[in-house]
């Protein structure tokens, strides 16, 4: 497992609560590189462990990036509310496995200032350097904050129009709002005849799709109107989704508490799904191309394989590492839980795609 020391300086924490704090950073014992560092994440704040956002000059990292690209900013992500600390990395590579645009990640040791060592996600950040290791074109990004995100016209807050319509997302190096209301009138204003064409021109349905089929397995139950990004390709000005934040899910909700296994509906809930899903040929498609991933890269024994294969690496870290035996009963009944949502949802899912 990756080794990564993070020097603050004195008293980090109660720094990093006051704003971001100057650092060095050193990867399995490399040289120190200068960092900045702040804490990230709106929710999970309140929680004792903190994620935390590090911005560097540029740097490779072991293992990647591929080669000629180069890191300019991470998030470690504490994944507090997961006692298996796996269903961000778990879920991320379902999207890798059905070919869907995700962010890498990779569990890390993390040690800050010599503290007692403590394990975090470090999952890459949606910029231009994510654009360029997919070998796509630099874009305009949007990261979906809120429930605004909801593509569509009217607040779930306010039950009126949404003002500006592009409220509900941050746009990452000031890119452009016009497409994006563009894209929402679009979207909601065409007419039922119409819809396939108009949507075609603005979104890649079939990457929607899959990001979709993802995100209703795991149950993310945020996903649909938050935790997700869009990059719009430069030439075809189509925007592509990508998904983000993904601890909530596999059987737990934002708080970790348990969470019924048929919380998130076979459909999610954003405009944008309603409209895909109300249309006879997306529709078709979804339950067609849902079911044959269920029965393959989805499927209990895929998955199965996944979890243990991680939780070997992340169970050894807490035989190495944590000391109470509480939390590490957790992750052994956590992974177990993971093991039961797969095959359960699955069922539960392939029943409700035969009425779709």
């Amino acid at each position: 497992m990756l080794r990564c020391d993070l020097n603050l300086g004195d008293s980090p924490w109660s720094r990093l609560t006051d704003g971001p704090v100057t650092g060095h950073i050193r990867w399995n014992g490399s040289g120190e590189l200068p960092v900045r560092v702040k804490i990230r994440g709106a929710h999970s704040r309140k929680f004792p462990k903190k994620s935390l956002q590090v911005d560097m000059d540029g740097c490779r990292l072991p293992d990647g990036p591929p080669e000629g690209h180069r890191v300019r900013r991470i998030h470690l992500n504490a994944d507090y509310i997961d006692p298996t600390m796996m269903r961000s990395a778990l879920s991320f590579q379902l999207f890798h496995e059905i070919g869907a645009p995700a962010p890498l990640c990779r569990h890390l040791d993390l040690h800050i200032n010599g503290e007692s060592p403590a394990l975090y996600m470090a999952i890459e950040s949606v910029d231009s350097d994510f654009c360029l290791r997919r070998g796509w074109k630099p874009g305009q990004i949007y990261y979906a904050l809120n429930r605004n995100a909801n593509f569509g016209l009217i607040s779930p807050n306010t039950q009126a129009l949404k003002q500006p319509l592009e409220v509900g997302y941050r746009r990452v190096a000031n890119a452009d709002p016009a497409p994006l209301r563009r894209l929402l009138m679009d979207l909601n204003l065409s007419s039922e005849r119409k819809f396939p064409a108009v949507v075609e021109r603005w979104v890649d349905v079939p990457g929607y799709l899959k990001w979709l089929m993802v995100a209703v397995f795991v149950g993310n139950r945020d996903g649909f109107v938050h935790n997700y990004a869009l990059y719009r390709e430069p030439d075809s000005g189509v925007f592509r989704i990508i998904p983000w934040d993904y601890d909530a899910t596999w059987g737990i909700d934002v708080h970790g508490r348990p969470a019924r296994l048929d919380r998130v509906p076979l459909e999610g809930w954003n405009r944008l799904s309603q409209r895909l899903l109300a249309t006879d040929l997306y529709r078709r498609q979804y339950r067609k191309q849902f079911t044959e991933q269920l029965n393959g890269p989805l499927s209990p024994d895929a998955i199965w394989s996944l979890i243990d294969k991680m939780s070997a690496t992340v169970g050894a870290w807490f035989d190495t590492n944590q000391q109470d035996h509480e939390v590490r009963r957790r992750f052994s009944t956590g992974v177990a839980g993971l093991k039961w949502w797969a095959e359960q949802r699955r069922a539960l899912l392939l029943s409700q795609l035969e009425d779709l």
